[in-house]
């Protein structure tokens, strides 16, 4: 500000230096070591003068003199903060170069002859450093080839949430052989980016293992090890790259590269690494809580997934003993007690937090009673359904069958719903790339694992988690798979030809009633006829003994469409011939039923017999019942969509990357 005003008061500076010298010269003859504020204000301001041309150089020199004549107590405090403001300014400047190094030799020679305190020997080096920096060698910049830098500069530098997308195209186009190595080594270094955005480096980790399979895996295992080389070496210098690998394993976990048991793998190995051993103290310090800190960022990251199936199960139990490592370490920092608060407040609102080892105890032995005796009561829960099952097998017919046969399709049908992620976005691959990455995290994909969704079962130990297989795998004959699939075609063909002319022949009075009209009904029974398959609805003829049936009429009333409920007789042509062709419609599908499952039945006795060459046609053809049971017209069609779909979504293809909470 004096500087400024200078242009236009010059009186200012001529009327502030003598004050300021005056002062100088008052506070260094007075003997009494006080006011060291004072002083210290005071030649700083003369020092900053000094670099705006506003006092000249001479004064720094006379008030830098007077503090080296009298080298001692206060005087080192106040030499060191003028060299520290304008030394080195005054060291660069042509004029004044020579002055200020033999002023820079004085004060080295003081410092060594007299015997200073840490304190101030401290205080002159800085200062005589500051001012004249050592000699050292430049420093020599890491080359690298053009094509590193370019894969840096779209890691760490344009990588956000608007250029994912365009970084994605980017790196696909790259030369993967000669690139891969360097991709997973820039990968892992999430710590040079933002913290904020390591989710963005997980996102182009899914995306990249579309197309390379092991570059995923390469990621997952480097992150694993990473992980265990930080608690094996437990160096503070380490610690931003270790939380900032965790963060990043949580949202592989998000984006489905590991399974939960690797997360609950690696919880466990934090609390119980080095536990045990001699190096136990330097491994993990009674005073040291840095594993906590990694297990709360992993669980913020991705413990809001574990809330159902066994996951929950696994998750519960992993919290009690963390709350035994927790007081294990005694009374903890502040901010830790709150991030623990937050983290439990999150995951498990409503989880009791135990003060003392013996509640922990009790708690735990309770829980792992309660898991054995689920463990004892579930086999024998199966051996009692099988025996119930073999009971009922001898004494079904052909219907039972059929309906047995339906029923394990579904449960298989929904088996393979529950373990693939079909609901993760579409099966079908014909989305763009760039729409499926613009989703958000939080908004893309599925639910927990299959084995997440039994949240009516009892809890169970990890061993009996796993599925057992009590069928046979056989080989199909591809011969036979051939002439089975034609003759299906055939009989597929044969069932559209003969449904595509009765359509033809069809009655153009039975309509369907238009979708906005039926929106508007307050009528159920408008409601059940919303599929066009019957628009004539009986009221309870059977029941009331009634001979009228009620139709619905589509009227026109200006230019709203309109239905209107009449009755008309139960002979008139249009119920009767309405009726007829409903009983030609169910006597075909019974037909077409028959043969399936004669056919079915018959594959069966064969593969009874000793053939080695059937698969699992049964499954199928119970499926094909259940879907002409079901369904009206054009069904067939609709079975082979759905059969499709469901087979791409049990071998895994689907093209959405992350966990819907």
């Amino acid at each position: 500000m004096i500087a400024t005003l200078s242009s236009c008061m010059k009186d200012v500076p001529t009327m502030l230096l003598p004050m300021l010298e005056e002062e100088f010269n008052f506070l260094i003859n007075k003997k009494d070591q006080i006011n060291i504020e004072t002083k210290i204000k005071n030649i700083r301001f003369i020092g900053e003068l000094c670099k705006f041309k506003i006092a000249p150089a001479a004064l720094v020199f006379s008030c830098l003199k007077a503090c080296l004549d009298d080298f001692s107590h206060h005087n080192i405090d106040v030499a060191c903060n003028l060299l520290e403001t304008c030394g080195r300014f005054l060291y660069r400047s042509p004029e004044t170069t020579i002055r200020m190094a033999n002023m820079l030799e004085i004060l080295m020679r003081l410092k060594n002859v007299k015997n200073l305190d840490p304190r101030h020997s401290t205080l002159v080096e800085n200062a005589y450093y500051l001012c004249k920096p050592p000699e050292r060698s430049a420093r020599v910049s890491k080359v690298r080839p053009p094509l590193y830098q370019y894969i840096r500069k779209l890691l760490f530098s344009d990588l956000d949430k608007s250029s994912v997308e365009h970084v994605l195209r980017q790196l696909r186009k790259l030369p993967w052989v000669e690139c891969q190595q360097y991709l997973v080594k820039c990968f892992l270094k999430v710590h040079k980016g933002k913290y904020s955005q390591v989710h963005l480096i997980a996102l182009l980790t899914a995306g990249l293992s579309r197309y390379h399979d092991d570059f995923a895996v390469a990621v997952v295992d480097e992150v694993l090890e990473e992980i265990r080389v930080g608690l094996e070496l437990n160096d503070y210098a380490m610690q931003q790259r270790r939380l900032a690998h965790m963060r990043f394993l949580g949202e592989l976990y998000s984006y489905k590269h590991i399974d939960s048991s690797v997360v609950f793998e690696t919880l466990y190995l934090i609390i119980m690494f080095g536990h045990g051993t001699y190096e136990q103290d330097v491994l993990d310090p009674p005073e040291d809580c840095f594993r906590i800190r990694l297990i709360i960022t992993l669980l913020q990251t991705c413990g809001h997934y574990f809330t159902r199936g066994s996951s929950k199960r696994k998750l519960d139990k992993f919290l009690l003993h963390f709350q035994r490592y927790i007081i294990m370490k005694g009374p903890l920092p502040l901010d830790i007690e709150f991030d623990i608060q937050d983290l439990f407040a999150e995951l498990r609102p409503n989880m009791t937090r135990y003060s003392s080892i013996d509640e922990l105890n009790s708690a735990l032995a309770e829980l792992e009673e309660h898991e054995r005796a689920a463990s004892v009561e579930k086999p024998e829960s199966e051996r009692h359904s099988d025996n119930e099952s073999q009971k009922r097998q001898p004494h079904d017919d052909g219907r039972g069958s059929a309906n047995g046969a339906e029923g394990n399709g579904k449960d298989h049908g929904e088996g393979a719903d529950s373990e693939s992620y079909s609901d993760s976005g579409s099966i079908g691959g014909h989305e763009d790339e760039e729409d499926l990455l613009s989703e958000e995290k939080s908004n893309d994909a599925s639910e927990n694992e299959g084995d997440d969704e039994d949240d009516g079962m009892p809890v169970g130990s990890d061993e009996d988690e796993g599925v057992e297989v009590r069928q046979k795998v056989v080989q199909v004959d591809p011969k036979e798979q051939e002439d089975f699939d034609r003759e299906l075609k055939a009989l597929l063909q044969e069932s559209l030809e003969s449904r595509k002319s009765e359509v033809r022949s069809r009655s153009s009075l039975n309509m369907k009633v238009p979708m906005n009209v039926l929106e508007g009904s307050k009528d159920a029974r408008a409601v059940e006829s919303e599929s066009g398959e019957e628009t004539v609805d009986e009221e309870g003829g059977n029941a009331g003994g009634g001979s009228k049936v009620r139709v619905k009429v589509l009227m026109k009333k200006g230019h709203k469409q309109q239905t209107k409920q009449m009755f008309v007789p139960g002979d008139c042509s249009l119920v009767q011939s309405t009726k007829q062709q409903e009983a030609a419609e169910l006597e075909e599908k019974q037909n077409i039923k028959r043969r399936i499952l004669e056919y079915n039945e018959r594959e069966e006795e064969e593969m009874n017999g000793g053939s080695s060459q059937m698969g699992n046609w049964g499954q199928g053809g119970s499926n094909t019942g259940s879907s002409i049971r079901s369904g009206g017209r054009g069904n067939w069609d609709g079975w082979i969509r759905g059969g499709a779909r469901r087979h791409h979504a049990a071998g895994g293809f689907y093209q959405g990357y992350g966990r819907r909470r």
